[in-house]
C-alpha cells in the first residue's frame, strides 16, 4: 500500500475502531450471547414469550409459538431417527414453517440443507442427493416439485403437504397431519458447540450445479449478533427482508440479527413491488435487507405522495448500483445505506459502515493486509504473474480478482464447501510469497485509497471486445440510465470469424412496447467508447433471474443474436449508417458469412 493510500486507511480506521472494538469486546465478555439457535429459541420464549417474532404477510408469531413450532419439527425429526449430525433437506417458501424447521436442526444439532424451491428435474435431483440426507421437509409448492422426480430420490423420505399427485406416493409421509401429532414440550437439547455445522447453503449454480457450503453455529450466531450491534437493531425494530430464506442474506442479515435481539423478523413468499410499502407499514418495518435489484423494481413503480411514508431507518443489502442509489434512498426518504460485500462459501465481509455511495464496504480495522486484488488477465481467465512468479498486485482504481488469505490469523475462517474436493478449486498458492495461501472469490474489484472497495464484475461475466477488456457491469450502469430504459443486462457473445466476444444487452424498457434503438445508441456513443457498446440488442418485456435476482446471462450467452432462436426483437449496430437496424435471418446469415462488416 503506496503512503497516502495508507494516511487515508489510517483515517478511517480511527474512525470506524472504537464502534468496532466496542462490538467485539461485548461478544468476547457476554459468553451468553454466543450461544447455538437451539438455546436461543428456548431462552426466548421464556423470557419474551408474547412478543412477536415473525410477520408474513397477513400472519404473526409469537416467540412463545415460534418455539412451540420448532419442537413440533424436531420431535417428529427425532421419530424418524435424525440425530446429531445428520442431514435434513428443507424446501420450502419463506413461511414461519421454514424457519421452524430450520430451529429444529439446530436444537437437534442436525444439519438444515436449504433448497431452492425454484429448481427442477436434474438440477432438482442433485441438490437433493449431494446434500447426503436421508429425510426431506417440503411444504406444498415443494410436494408438486419434487411429485415429478420423487421416483429418483430413493432413499429419502420425503414430509410434505399431499396433493393429488402426491397422495398415492409411498415416497411421501404427510408433513401436515405429523405435525399436528407432534408434541409442543421442549426436547432435550442435543449437545451442541459453536464449531457444529448448522446449515448448508447451495451456491446459485451459475457455472455447475450448485454446491453447499458449510455454516457453522458460530457464523450464524456471532455474525446476527455483531450485525445487530452495528445496525443498532433494539426489541422494537422490525426488520424486513423479502428474498428467499434458501440465501444467505435474508437468513443471516435479516432473519439471525432480529431473532438474537428478540426484534421481529418479517418476510413474505415472494417479493412484490407493488406490495412493498403495503408491507413496510403494515409490518412497522424500521430495516429494510435488499438485495440490489429489489431497489430497481422498485424505482420501477409509479411514484407516490406515500414513498416516504414508512418508518424505514436502514437499508442493508448487497449489490446496490450506483446508477440508481442516490435516486433510490432520496426517492423513499432512506435515512442510511449500508451496502456490503460477502460470500457464504467464503471468509470475505465487506460493510459500508459509513454510507459511502457506491461502495460495498471495507474490512474492519487492522485486517487489510488480508485482502489483496491481484491483475487478471481476461482473455486466458488466469492470474497474472510477475518476472518472479508471484501474483501481481493492482494499483489503487486497478480492477483486480479479490483474493482472501486463509490462515489461522484469518479474521473470518474459510469453510467452504461441504465436498472438499470443491474446495480446491477456490484456493490457490505461492502467491505473493512461498507458501501463502488465498481464497479466490472469482470477482473484480477496485479499491480506492482509503480501502472503500467497489464490485467492478464477475470474471465470467467481463469479455474482451476489440482488443479491449469490458466489465459488463460498469456498462449496465451506463446504460441503464439512457431515456427509456428500465434495466439492462450486457454479455459477451461469439461471433464466427472474430476474436474475442462482442457485447450484447438486454434491454427492458422503461415502458412496455416503447423502445428507441437510436435514442440507445446516441447514449451509448455519449458515454461509452466504441468497443464498449453493445453490437447487438435484444428487447424484453423482463429479465430472466434467478431465485436470487441474479440475471441468467449464461442463458443468454447460449442463445447470442440468433432470430432463429430468438422471438424477442433484435437489433445490429450498424457503424457505416450509425444506427441500429433490424437483425433479421438475412442480416444474420451475413453476419455468420463474413460479409457483413462488424
Amino acid at each position: 500500500m503506496d503512503p497516502l493510500s495508507r494516511f487515508f486507511t489510517w483515517i478511517e480506521d480511527r474512525i470506524e475502531r472504537p464502534r468496532l472494538l466496542a462490538i467485539r469486546k461485548a461478544l468476547s465478555s457476554d459468553p451468553s450471547l454466543l450461544r447455538p439457535m437451539g438455546f436461543v429459541c428456548r431462552e426466548q420464549a421464556e423470557r419474551i414469550p408474547d412478543r412477536t417474532a415473525l410477520r408474513f404477510e397477513a400472519e404473526e408469531v409469537s416467540f412463545a409459538a415460534y418455539n412451540e413450532g420448532v419442537n413440533r419439527y424436531t420431535h417428529l425429526l427425532r421419530s424418524r431417527g435424525v440425530e446429531k449430525g445428520a442431514v435434513v433437506n428443507i424446501m420450502m417458501e419463506n413461511s414461519p414453517d421454514f424457519l421452524m424447521a430450520q430451529g429444529a436442526c439446530a436444537k437437534l444439532g442436525a444439519i438444515g440443507a436449504l433448497i431452492n424451491h425454484h429448481l427442477e428435474a436434474e438440477a432438482l435431483v442433485h441438490v437433493h442427493r449431494c446434500s447426503g440426507a436421508e429425510i426431506a421437509l417440503v411444504d406444498r409448492a415443494g410436494s408438486q416439485s419434487l411429485g415429478p422426480v420423487s421416483g429418483e430420490l430413493s432413499g429419502i423420505e420425503i414430509h410434505g403437504e399431499l396433493d393429488e399427485h402426491s397422495r398415492g406416493d409411498s415416497s411421501f409421509r404427510p408433513l401436515r397431519e405429523e405435525l399436528e401429532d407432534a408434541s409442543t414440550s421442549e426436547p432435550e437439547l442435543a449437545d451442541i458447540s459453536l464449531g457444529d455445522v448448522f446449515l448448508y447453503i447451495y451456491t446459485s449454480g451459475t457455472t455447475g450445479f450448485p454446491k453447499p457450503a458449510v455454516v457453522r453455529h458460530l457464523r450464524f450466531t456471532a455474525g446476527g449478533r455483531s450485525l445487530a450491534m452495528m445496525y443498532e437493531v433494539a426489541p422494537d425494530d422490525c426488520t424486513y427482508a423479502p428474498i428467499p430464506l434458501y440465501h444467505g442474506w435474508a437468513n443471516f442479515v435479516g432473519f439471525s440479527p432480529a431473532f438474537h435481539t428478540g426484534a421481529c423478523f418479517a418476510s413474505r413468499r415472494q417479493f412484490s413491488a407493488s406490495e412493498f410499502l403495503t408491507d413496510l407499514r403494515r409490518h412497522e418495518v424500521t430495516i429494510f435487507a435488499f438485495v440490489g435489484e429489489l431497489c430497481r423494481y422498485l424505482m420501477r413503480t409509479a411514484p407516490s405522495a406515500a414513498d416516504r411514508d414508512h418508518k424505514l431507518r436502514l437499508a442493508t443489502g448487497a449489490g446496490l448500483r450506483p446508477d440508481i442509489w442516490v435516486d433510490f434512498q432520496k426517492r423513499f426518504g432512506i435515512p442510511k445505506i449500508m451496502d456490503s460485500y460477502g460470500q457464504t462459501e467464503g471468509n470475505v465481509s465487506l460493510q459500508n459502515r459509513r454510507g459511502r455511495v457506491g461502495s460495498v464496504g471495507r474490512s474492519a480495522p487492522d485486517t487489510h493486509d488480508q485482502l489483496r486484488l491481484a491483475r487478471h488477465d481476461t482473455e486466458t481467465g488466469q492470474l497474472v504473474r510477475g518476472s518472479d512468479g508471484m501474483l501481481i498486485e493492482c494499483r489503487v482504481g486497478e480492477p483486480g480478482e479479490l483474493l482472501s488469505r486463509i490462515s489461522e490469523s484469518s479474521p473470518m475462517p474459510f469453510d467452504g464447501y461441504a465436498n472438499a474436493a470443491d474446495n480446491e478449486q477456490k484456493m490457490i498458492r505461492d502467491c505473493f510469497e512461498q507458501g501463502d495461501l488465498y481464497l479466490r472469490t472469482g470477482d473484480l474489484l477496485r479499491r480506492d485509497r482509503a480501502s472503500y472497495y467497489y464490485f467492478v464484475d464477475r470474471l465470467g461475466d467481463t469479455f474482451r471486445w476489440k482488443g479491449e477488456n469490458v466489465a459488463t457491469l460498469e456498462v449496465e450502469h451506463l446504460l441503464n440510465t439512457a431515456p427509456g430504459v428500465h434495466e439492462t443486462a450486457v454479455y459477451g457473445v461469439r461471433v464466427p470469424g472474430a476474436e474475442g466476444r462482442a457485447g450484447m444487452a438486454l434491454v427492458v424498457p422503461a415502458e412496455a412496447g416503447h423502445f428507441d434503438p437510436q435514442a440507445f445508441l446516441a447514449h451509448a456513443a455519449k458515454k461509452l467508447p466504441r468497443y464498449a457498446r453493445p453490437l447487438f440488442i435484444r428487447v424484453a418485456a423482463s429479465m430472466d433471474v434467478t431465485g436470487n435476482f441474479k440475471n441468467r446471462k449464461l442463458h443468454l450467452q447460449a442463445q447470442g443474436f440468433d432470430p432463429g432462436r430468438i422471438a424477442d426483437p433484435l437489433f445490429l449496430r450498424d457503424d457505416q449508417t450509425g444506427c441500429f437496424i433490424a437483425l433479421d435471418p438475412g442480416v444474420h446469415a451475413e453476419i455468420l458469412a463474413g460479409t457483413r462488416q462488424l
